[in-house]
C-alpha cells in the first residue's frame, strides 16, 4: 500500500471541504475535523527487532514530529429505523530522529482507514449493525530500535452484531467478525511477509443498567491462520492461535465520564512460539474544567507471563500492541468558535518482536482541531 492510496481519505474530506453546500443538498456531512500538531518524543531500550533492516546501536533516541490528518463522518441514510454512514481518516507524520550511531533517520509513516456501517432496528427485537473497515499504514526510511514504528500493512475486516432491546433492563449482544490483515514486504526484510494474518472472533455480552451507570460482562474467541508461518508440525504445518478473552467495564456518563474495564487473554499456539496469559486495566475520565478547560485521562497496564520461554523472536506488530502499558493525559480548549487546542502527554511500555523485550516511549504534543463546517 502506498502513500497516496492512504492519502486518499484527506483528499476526500478536503474535497468536502470546498463543496460543503452541495454536500448538504444530498448528503448530511455530520463531522469534518482537520488536525495538525508537532510532538517531541524520547525513547528508551537498545532492543533487537526482527522486522527492521538496519541494526544501529543505541540505547536512547528523539524524534521531533510534525503531523496533520483529517477525519470526518458523513451520513447517506438515515430514516425507517436504519442509517448508513461512512467515516474517514487520514493523516501523516514525519520524524526528525536523532541518537542513532550509523545516521540519524527521517521516517514518514502514512495512514488512512474507511468505515462504512450500517444499523437497521428490528422492531422490539432489537438493533442489527453490520461494520466494514479497510485501512493500511505506508512507513518510510522505518527506523531501527527504540524508536520502534509498526512496519507498513493492508487490512480489511468485517463485524456483524446485534443487540437485544432492555429485558429487565439487561441488553444481550453477540458479534461475529473476520479480518485479513497482509504487511508490506521490502527487499530488506522479506520476513514481514511470514505476518500476514487471517482472523475470525465471536464475542458474547451483557450489559446491566441505564442512563448515567452501566455495567457490561464480555466473553470472546478469536482464531489466528497465518498461512506464510510454518509449526514445525508435519501434521499441522501452518501456525495457528487460539485466543479466549473475558472482561467486564463499568461506564459513568455524568457529570463526568468514567470508565473502568478488567479484561483477561489467554493465548495458546501450535507453533513454537510461546503462549502467554495477560491481563489489563484500563481506565478512561473526562472531564469540564473551569475556564472552559477539559481534562482527558486514559491508562492501561498490562500484566504478560508466557507459558513457556524460547530464545527466538515470536511477536508480530499488533501483538506487542495489544499487550501494551499506556498512559496519555491531555488538556483541552476551545480557542475559537471552530479551533480546539489540546496539550498531551504521554507514556508507552511496550514489547518488540522480541517477547519480553521491553522499551518505552515518552512524549508531549501540542494539537490543534479545526471544524471548517461548524458544529
Amino acid at each position: 500500500m502506498t502513500g497516496r492510496w492512504l492519502a486518499f481519505p484527506i483528499l476526500m474530506v478536503m474535497v468536502a471541504a470546498g463543496h460543503t453546500q452541495a454536500l448538504e443538498a444530498q448528503i448530511k456531512l455530520r463531522d469534518l475535523v482537520f488536525t495538525g500538531g508537532v510532538a517531541a518524543e524520547a525513547y528508551r531500550g537498545n532492543l533487537p527487532a526482527v522486522t527492521v533492516p538496519v541494526v544501529d546501536e543505541t540505547e536512547r533516541a528523539a524524534a521531533a514530529v510534525g503531523e496533520f490528518s483529517a477525519r470526518g463522518d458523513v451520513l447517506f441514510l438515515n430514516g425507517s429505523g436504519r442509517s448508513l454512514s461512512l467515516a474517514f481518516d487520514g493523516g501523516i507524520r514525519q520524524f526528525a530522529a536523532a541518537g542513532f550511531e550509523l545516521r540519524d533517520y527521517a521516517p514518514r509513516e502514512w495512514v488512512g482507514s474507511i468505515d462504512v456501517r450500517y444499523v437497521q432496528v428490528l422492531g422490539d427485537l432489537g438493533v442489527l449493525q453490520v461494520l466494514t473497515r479497510v485501512k493500511g499504514r505506508s512507513v518510510e526510511d522505518r527506523p531501527p530500535m527504540p524508536l520502534f514504528i509498526q512496519p507498513g500493512y493492508r487490512n480489511a475486516s468485517g463485524t456483524l452484531s446485534f443487540q437485544t432491546r432492555p429485558i429487565r433492563d439487561v441488553r444481550f449482544d453477540v458479534a461475529v467478525g473476520g479480518e485479513i490483515s497482509d504487511y508490506r514486504s521490502l527487499d530488506l526484510t522479506p520476513q514481514l511477509d511470514l505476518l500476514d494474518r487471517r482472523t475470525a472472533s465471536l464475542e458474547l455480552g451483557a450489559e446491566w443498567g441505564s442512563g448515567e451507570s452501566t455495567v457490561r460482562f464480555s466473553g470472546g474467541y478469536r482464531a489466528y491462520w497465518y498461512p506464510e508461518q510454518g509449526s514445525f508440525d508435519p501434521d499441522d504445518p501452518f501456525r495457528r492461535d487460539r485466543a479466549v478473552q473475558a472482561g467486564v467495564q463499568w461506564t459513568l456518563r455524568a457529570p463526568l465520564i468514567v470508565q473502568v474495564g478488567l479484561e483477561g487473554i489467554i493465548n495458546r499456539s501450535n507453533s513454537d512460539r510461546p503462549e502467554y496469559d495477560a491481563l489489563s486495566l484500563s481506565t478512561l475520565l473526562s472531564a469540564p474544567l473551569p475556564g472552559g478547560f477539559g481534562i482527558n485521562l486514559f491508562g492501561v497496564l498490562t500484566g504478560k507471563s508466557y507459558f513457556s520461554a524460547t530464545e527466538f523472536a515470536r511477536l508480530v506488530p499488533g501483538e506487542e500492541a495489544d499487550n501494551a502499558s499506556v498512559v496519555y493525559l491531555s488538556l483541552t480548549r476551545a480557542l475559537a468558535p471552530n479551533l480546539d487546542g489540546a496539550l498531551r502527554v504521554g507514556w508507552t511500555r511496550a514489547e518488540t518482536d522480541i517477547g519480553s523485550s521491553y522499551f518505552q516511549r515518552y512524549g508531549a504534543t501540542l494539537l490543534f482541531h479545526y471544524r471548517p463546517v461548524g458544529r
